[in-house]
């Protein structure tokens, strides 16, 4: 019977330590290994991280060191190696992460053992005592490795030692748990199993490669007595997620230790209203001291507010969110919007939904999502599972939502463009069915719903188009326009989908002729569009019975405050005092009437009553206490012109709109949407009109310049 791969990479460390063993030392040196072979787990393939130690003042001269190497050399085998003493070990710990979590597995193999054990104890001290320093230079190379490697539960070809979820993160928890931050739970068969597959897989390729491709997952399946190479990549998958999450715990709860730390007076412990029953405690969004649990929006607003905030939700919380009752449909408005904010995060969206999913909320909002869970594509080019797919796809129409003038329909569109695959039936198709049965319940109009359907079920369209037509052939222009409808929105909408779509499929498939033939047939099919459909941006209506006030009837549930000024940089004092009251725009109408600018602000409140006493705020706004708005974080834009009306698109944050009033010049009329955690604001100028000018102000007050 042949022997294992694994069992063969154990045979090879009794023979590697025995050649160890054998190597002739100077007198007070000693050679301790690092890496996997300090942590007996090598490979076939893999290399030998050694460390000569010595005295200070006593390092091996070159002859010395040339009869410890050369043996090693000749006898073929792959070393990296070090000459070091034991307090330089503790002070590189100190300054290179990298180098200092390596030096935590140290070990000793011959020679002084002394110098080994005070090697390894100087780097124990150190790495302890720098931690609280070091923390966020650990955790920011955690990062950086994972955007280059990927997730081990995501990739289609995993990285079993790089990637999230893989052996580096289960070295990083021991490593925290070391510093004295956090327990190491019980990972054994979990980081067993991995090292089991990538001593196959060092094996079939017969080199050092860590990425399992799916050629060779039948294979080492095998080898390890799987009966498929899908029931392996089960257990890697579910593996990967234990290692995961339990790096998330080990951090959230180190970084909650190291913040009791610090002297009383820097710590961050203030409790800061975020949404209703929501707040920020400690860096972390959690609930507030009683909840409404009877609400079905509270798991979505916690979810919405990281998303919002840049925050993670304390795990606690998770378990208390599971008593909330499903919502009927269709839904609030409120949850609806908290609904697409979950989604409109490029950075955070992504986790987010992964933990509303490990936690079994994610499925009450989604409940198609079971099906895609875990799924893998069959397409070669694709390097995710289908549902971390529309997770990429989400995050990088996320990041383009200025593009578009509505972006709940790209993000809607992207979390669904890819729903309805492994059916048996055209997955645009299946999609489509299934978008347009989830747009119904977050409360979308007819027109809505047929835009986002129309999106999903075409949105291969534009990429089928320009790799089998002429895309300067009026035919060409002419079938996409009829795949759209002849709706300009749809297609701007189609043109951001299939970027995302690509940029999150995998390298390559976004490309230079890709992009090229969709900018030409975007631009082509919006040319004749408006010269066939245009219609200038109506003024809106208002209603404004006094100075300041609130109107007795709500608008989409929410209050509408009412004001009247002289000229519209004097609406900044209301804005301010709305930032105040944690009061969010959600939509805001102003129009110059005669000699005066009469406004009206539909407000969200975000923390305590969800109602506005109109004498409490025509007196806190007389007091004048609030005249300033917050200071706002550079976020990107779009600017759009429509004959003498620019549209503005932003990202929302506290003091946006009143930044944006603060340098437009004076207008006719001024109206804002909140849509999908965009602000998309329109305003028509009173002439004369310097476009460079005001663009150049936008751009400047909202941080792109």
């Amino acid at each position: 019977m042949t022997t294992p791969p694994y069992k063969r990479a154990a045979q090879r460390l009794q023979e590697e330590e025995a050649l160890l063993w054998t190597l002739p030392l100077p007198e007070g040196t000693a050679l301790a290994a690092t890496g996997s072979l300090a942590r007996r787990e090598l490979t076939i393939h893999s290399d030998l991280d050694l460390l000569l130690l010595h005295e200070p003042g006593c390092a091996p001269t070159e002859e010395e060191l040339a009869q410890i190497w050369y043996p090693l050399w000749d006898a073929g085998k792959k070393i990296d190696y070090a000459v070091r003493t034991p307090d330089e070990c503790g002070a590189i710990v100190n300054h290179d992460v990298t180098a200092g979590l390596a030096l935590l597995d140290l070990r000793h193999i011959s020679g002084a053992e002394e110098l080994s054990l005070r090697a390894r104890q100087s780097a124990l001290k150190m790495w302890r005592r720098a931690m609280p320093k070091n923390f966020d230079a650990v955790v920011d190379s955690a990062i950086k490795r994972w955007r280059r490697a990927g997730s081990v539960v995501a990739m289609t070809r995993p990285d079993l030692k790089q990637g999230r979820g893989g052996l580096r993160d289960a070295d990083l928890i021991r490593a925290i748990s070391l510093a004295h931050l956090a327990d190491a739970p019980p990972l054994g068969q979990e980081r067993e199993l991995i090292l089991k597959i990538r001593a196959c897989l060092h094996e079939h390729l017969r080199r050092s490669r860590d990425i399992l491709d799916p050629e060779y997952a039948g294979d080492i399946a095998h080898d390890l007595g799987y009966e498929s190479r899908y029931d392996l990549i089960r257990d890697l998958v579910s593996a990967g997620k234990k290692i995961d999450e339990a790096l998330t715990e080990a951090l959230a709860g180190a970084r909650t230790l190291l913040n009791r730390r610090q002297p009383w007076y820097r710590r961050s412990s203030r409790r800061r209203p975020l949404e209703l029953d929501v707040v920020e405690s400690e860096g972390r969004v959690t609930l507030s001291r009683e909840p409404n649990f009877e609400d079905p929006g509270l798991p979505l607003r916690v979810a919405a507010s990281a998303t919002r905030y840049g925050l993670p939700i304390d795990p606690g919380v998770w378990a208390r969110l599971a008593r909330t009752p499903v919502p009927p449909e269709p839904w609030l408005k409120v949850q609806s919007a908290d609904f697409i904010a979950v989604l409109a995060s490029s950075e955070w969206s992504p986790h987010v939904v992964a933990e509303l999913d490990a936690h079994g909320l994610w499925e009450r909002f989604v409940p198609d999502w079971q099906w895609v869970r875990g799924r893998r594509p069959a397409e070669p080019i694709h390097i995710h599972s289908i549902d971390n797919h529309l997770l990429a796809t989400v995050a990088e129409c996320a990041r383009r939502s200025v593009q578009v003038a509505r972006p709940d329909l790209l993000l809607l569109g992207a979390l669904f463009h890819d729903i309805g695959k492994g059916y048996g039936r055209p997955h645009e198709q299946v999609g489509a069915e299934k978008v347009a049965r989830m747009a119904a319940r977050l409360g979308f109009h007819y027109q809505d719903r047929s835009r986002v359907q129309t999106l999903v079920a075409e949105h291969t369209t534009l990429s089928r188009l320009v790799a089998q037509c002429d895309i300067y052939d009026p035919r060409t222009v002419d079938t996409l326009l009829e795949a759209v409808h002849h709706d300009i929105l749809t297609l701007e909408l189609l043109g951001v989908l299939t970027e995302a779509d690509a940029l999150a499929t995998g390298p390559g498939v976004w490309n230079a002729r890709l992009e090229r033939g969709r900018d030409h047939l975007i631009a082509r099919g919006r040319e004749e569009l408006q010269r066939l459909h245009y219609l200038s941006p109506a003024p809106p209506m208002v209603r404004v019975p006094g100075e300041l006030g609130v109107h007795p009837e709500c608008e989409d549930g929410f209050p509408v405050v009412y004001w009247r000024g002289e000229h519209q940089r004097q609406s900044i004092r209301i804005l301010a005092l709305c930032a105040a009251k944690a009061w969010n725009i959600e939509a805001a109408r102003m129009v110059r009437v005669g000699e005066q600018v009469q406004a009206e602000l539909v407000v969200r409140p975000t923390a305590g009553r969800q109602t506005i006493d109109p004498n409490d705020l025509i007196q806190t706004y007389r007091s004048g206490v609030h005249t300033v708005i917050p200071q706002i974080q550079p976020r990107p834009c779009a600017i759009y012109w429509h004959e003498s009306i620019i549209e503005i698109r932003t990202p929302d944050q506290p003091g946006v709109f009143g930044e944006i009033l603060r340098v437009l010049p004076e207008a006719d009329w001024i109206e804002l949407k909140n849509i999908g955690d965009t602000l998309i604001v329109r305003s028509a100028l009173s002439a004369p009109i310097n476009r460079a000018e005001t663009e150049r102000n936008v751009t400047r007050a909202l941080g792109n310049s």
